[in-house]
């Protein structure tokens, strides 16, 4: 029997490829045959993604990527190659990184409604740091700008950088995830005001929404999952589906997620779809409202 290649479009060491490889053993112990993770990175995620997508829809191979950032390529992207809800099969979302507003310590902030009220007393004088242009946390950012929140976007080439821009008082704000700040927010250095995503965070649930403080703020969650080439037969789908779902309560993966400051998202096959649609319904929008441009 030949093994399945799980492809991950990122380098070894990140979030998708160490939560693939936590997923990994299980899978393969429930499935009964080799489970090969596959790094093929390049062009943030889509040389990976193009690999599978091209791939016979047999089942021996799969990708496991960031969705919503696939969702966003179509707009930010000048010559998208993979049209997600076309060339894919999708089989199972898996997990969220749960994005955040953080502020170095020592700003005089202790709650994200102050930072607001700090940001609209000064309009674009705050720098919010990002892991790039047309990344999704330079699109939280234009949506805050739609809301009445104004600050100058500081881009870098990852969020590694930013957090290292914000703890030497280059960027006042980052625009980030839970887990890139943890060990800081454990050592004092960081504060997280507020979580992006529509619902609390369930390990951190003083932290407000910035939804609660800014009505009608929508942005997508950044999840993870599994896809197929296109074509993917119904059996398979439905069989990988289900071992995720199992793999994900296993207690040393969710042990493993919450050390990760990440959140289950597990979902069937229709309603994972339903997940890329509306991500890319909401950055659709955001993108002509803030008038981004292809790069």
């Amino acid at each position: 029997m030949k093994p399945i290649r799980v492809v991950v479009p990122y380098p070894p060491g990140g979030g998708v490829d160490l939560t693939g490889r936590l997923l990994q053993q299980r899978l393969a112990q429930a499935l009964g045959q080799a489970i090969i993770i596959e790094n093929r990175a390049g062009a943030t995620g889509m040389i990976g993604a193009e690999y599978v997508a091209r791939s016979a829809p047999d089942g021996y191979t799969l990708a496991y990527t960031v969705g919503s950032d696939m969702a966003l390529k179509r707009f930010v992207s000048k010559d998208p190659t993979l049209d997600i809800t076309r060339d894919f099969s999708p089989i199972a979302s898996a997990l969220e990184s749960v994005s955040c507003i953080a502020v170095a310590s020592a700003l005089q902030v202790n709650t994200f409604k102050e930072l607001v009220d700090m940001a609209r007393r000064s309009p674009g004088k705050l720098n919010f740091g990002t892991a790039g242009m047309n990344s999704s946390q330079h699109l939280t950012g234009e949506l805050l700008r739609m809301h009445g929140v104004e600050m100058t976007h500081v881009p870098f080439n990852g969020l590694a950088p930013a957090l290292v821009a914000l703890m030497g008082g280059q960027v006042e704000v980052a625009i980030t995830n839970i887990v890139s700040v943890s060990s800081q927010l454990r050592e004092g250095k960081v504060k997280v005001l507020a979580v992006t995503r529509p619902k609390r965070y369930e390990d951190a649930p003083n932290v407000p929404t910035v939804g609660e403080v800014l009505p009608g703020f929508n942005m997508p969650v950044a999840f993870f999952g599994f896809l197929g080439p296109a074509g993917l037969p119904q059996p398979i789908v439905m069989r990988f589906n289900a071992e995720v779902g199992r793999a994900l309560e296993a207690p040393e993966v969710t042990a493993k997620v919450k050390e990760l400051s990440m959140s289950v998202l597990y979902s069937s096959p229709e309603q994972f779809m339903a997940l890329i649609r509306g991500a890319i319904e909401a950055y659709g929008k955001i993108t002509q409202t803030a008038g981004i441009k292809p790069r």
